[in-house]
């Protein structure tokens, strides 16, 4: 089998990398800003634009070129603080995405965002619309683009399309330069500092080992009769507060140092005023559990300790 994954080089794209090699997909990643030696064998890189990369073929066995079997698109802004800087182009990079997207006729797992739920605080499911804030922000115009592009791609008439709507995904080789909360935390413990939470700490998160998650789009990208469906992926189980979070984090036996406490910060005062916080973000996932038979298998502890014993090895 033959799979292109966009964005192939980050967080999620490179856990669904090494999971398709892993099971014998011959797979290509358009991630041009990594070098091929960091993949592992059975990745045909190539450093090149996702439109080039619709043309593109691979090799079988013969030396003829063959069509991909399945389009995984990851490739794109993430995190509260990563999507600032992209501000003011964020919804023309993802339409003129989905536009490329378009092109191909085997089946495209395009991976979305919960964000589209907007400030809809109570667990939401697949078939609550979308509302989105008025509020000009730089994460609404996040959801804004990823909702128009999944808009784009379920109406094109032609395409077998998935859509996954991944809710707190966390664990090994998350970085946090994008503004995510674990290794935040972690980073902090680490320095000897106090763990910031924003606002008063009681928002709620249900976090969801990355492992998890990419079992669920290959689940989503195999299973026949699944065009035009949307998956909520997420860990109810593991909802917690930030503040509970924090110390849960401070107190990890793994983590042998003295963390200087728990400050409550205004985000706005590390980020500018165009940070946006999102509410309490549960999912529910019933269409995911009776259509892919995908349930989330790790819990809240080990997300921590995996992302911990990831960082620490790294040292």
């Amino acid at each position: 089998m033959r799979a292109l994954v966009t964005g192939g080089a980050g967080f999620i794209g490179s856990h669904l990398v090494d999971r398709l090699v892993a099971e014998g997909h011959t797979v290509t990643v358009v991630d041009p800003a990594t070098p091929a030696d960091e993949f592992p064998t059975g990745v045909v890189h190539i450093e090149t634009t996702l439109q080039e990369a619709a043309r593109a073929r691979t090799l079988d066995a013969k030396g003829k070129r063959k069509p991909f079997d399945t389009v995984y698109h990851l490739a794109g802004p993430v995190g509260p603080v990563g999507v600032l800087e992209r501000a003011g182009t964020i919804v023309t990079d993802i339409v003129g995405m989905a536009e490329v997207l378009q092109r191909f006729t085997c089946p495209v797992v395009y991976v979305s965002t919960s964000e589209v739920y907007g400030l809809q605080a109570q667990p939401v499911d697949e078939s609550r619309p979308a509302v989105i804030g008025a509020a000009a922000s730089a994460r609404a115009e996040y959801a804004v683009g990823k909702l128009a592009g999944e808009m784009m791609l379920r109406n094109s008439y032609r395409m077998d399309v998935r859509i996954i709507r991944p809710f707190n995904v966390a664990g090994p080789r998350q970085m946090p330069t994008g503004g995510f909360v674990i290794p935040r935390f972690v980073e902090q413990a680490l320095a000897g500092e106090p763990l910031t939470v924003y606002g008063d700490g009681a928002a709620v998160r249900a976090f969801t080992h990355v492992y998890d998650i990419v079992d669920g789009i290959i689940r989503a990208g195999a299973k026949a009769g699944a065009r035009g469906r949307v998956f909520n992926l997420g860990n109810n189980e593991n909802a917690c507060s930030i503040l509970e979070l924090a110390a849960e984090v401070a107190n990890h036996p793994a983590l042998i140092v003295n963390v200087s406490g728990i400050d409550l910060v205004d985000p706005r005062t590390l980020h500018g005023e165009s940070f946006a916080g999102a509410p309490d973000k549960t999912p529910l996932t019933a269409e995911a559990y009776s259509r892919l038979n995908w349930s989330p298998t790790r819990d809240r502890a080990t997300v921590i300790t995996d992302y911990i014993e990831w960082r620490l090895g790294r040292e």
